[in-house]
């Protein structure tokens, strides 16, 4: 691979953005929570994870220099005794705030709490993984844990490079930072934490989760709403096996009052066009020096939690339909599955779906200010309404 037998690439652009956001919005980590019925064995955990991980080396790089690099060490592998997690707010639980371990430049891990109910947590750096590979990564680690050989992903490509060999059709969306937040503004002060993480559960799935909630969301925000929702780049070379950022916004401006099917065919509208192809241009701001990117997205959090004026009003992640049968290990059966989305200081709100065995999962992490939690809970009230009674099977 790239003249050696060593897992290495380059670490492209869009994954650049990422490092300042580390010390901006710490820990900074996209984490996949795992809740279950059942208990699992610690030693047969680490002997999983080391057994996916020699499968899956998108899970044990290092940066060196410009590149991604192999380190062959296997992810950490950390045992939280008698630990549940804070709900509601999942923003003051001690072990997901936790910084990733065992060292600095670690950036995958992976977390057993064994307080009721027993629950894993895969915690990724997004400078290595998008939430596609997040959930391969995980999942490699389940089917090790059943005895299962692990589905290899030796592909060293990430956006850049698959970009630039299928080609984008048009221009990037300029990024102008106009659009305003369905919780709206509130200054940041020291004595508020300066993100929110807050999870509901939906009893209901259907198709069309996505669309409803961005309609939603534009008929809570003045003026037009720009919603980014990340596609996947696998859908442009379906034998790629990579768990790399491969990823790019689709871009959907939407009118307050704009009904969810409206919105469902701007999205299929923007994936027969590919123009999330165009958007890996807009990612050329991070070939800036580190110091002069953490000012750019400074400036941009400050603008935003001020003025209320963001390059976007939200970002909106479907991460997939699981079940616990696909899912269970000797000893520990799923009752749920949800992603909780890494903070950011140059978005308001990003919010994750998923959809397990029947019900919804729906994530936010918010930028945080003066009167935004509480706006917040309404918000969510509103959504989880607007699921349960319009997704009716």
């Amino acid at each position: 691979m790239n003249g050696s037998n060593v897992f290495r690439r380059p670490i492209s652009t869009t994954e650049r953005m990422y490092f300042p956001m580390r010390e901006l919005a710490p820990p900074f980590l996209m984490q996949l929570v795992v809740p279950g019925e059942g208990n699992i064995d610690l030693e047969a955990l680490r002997q999983a994870v080391s057994t996916a991980a020699a499968a899956t080396p998108g899970a044990r790089l290092r940066r060196h220099g410009a590149e991604w690099i192999d380190s062959g060490i296997t992810p950490a592998v950390r045992l939280v005794h008698d630990h549940r997690l804070s709900y509601p707010a999942l923003e003051s639980d001690p072990v997901l705030t936790s910084a990733i371990g065992p060292t600095p430049d670690a950036t995958v891990e992976v977390l057993l709490l064994t307080g009721a109910p027993t629950t894993l947590i895969f915690r990724v750096f997004h400078g290595v993984m998008d939430g596609i590979g997040m959930v391969a990564w995980a999942t490699n680690v389940l089917r090790a844990l059943r005895g299962e050989q692990p589905v290899p992903h030796p592909d060293p490509i990430a956006d850049q490079e698959l970009v630039t060999r299928v080609g984008a059709p048009g221009k990037p969306t300029p990024m102008v930072p106009r659009y305003r937040a369905a919780v709206g503004r509130g200054r940041q002060r020291r004595d508020l934490a300066p993100h929110l993480l807050r999870h509901r559960r939906i009893e209901t799935t259907r198709a069309g989760a996505l669309a409803r909630v961005c309609a939603l969301l534009a008929a809570e925000t003045p003026g037009t709403s720009r919603i980014m929702m990340p596609v996947d780049l696998r859908r442009h070379d379906p034998a790629l096996r990579s768990t790399a950022n491969l990823a790019l916004p689709l871009f959907l401006d939407i009118e307050p009052g704009h009904d969810w099917a409206v919105v469902k065919d701007q999205i299929k509208a923007g994936l027969r066009e590919r123009r999330e192809l165009n958007q890996l241009a807009n990612t050329k701001v991070a070939l800036v020096p580190d110091l002069v990117n953490r000012g750019v997205l400074r400036t941009t959090n400050w603008f935003g939690a001020r003025f209320g004026r963001n390059l976007a009003s939200a970002t909106v992640s479907h991460m997939g339909r699981f079940t616990a049968e696909e899912l269970a290990v000797p000893g520990f059966r799923p009752t749920g599955l949800f992603v909780l989305p890494q903070h950011s200081v140059a978005m308001p709100l990003l919010f994750g779906l998923t959809e397990f065995d029947g019900h919804t999962e729906l994530t936010v992490s918010a930028r945080n200010g003066a009167g935004i939690e509480a706006r917040l809970e309404a918000l969510l009230d509103r959504i989880v309404e607007m699921l349960e009674t319009e997704l009716l099977e």
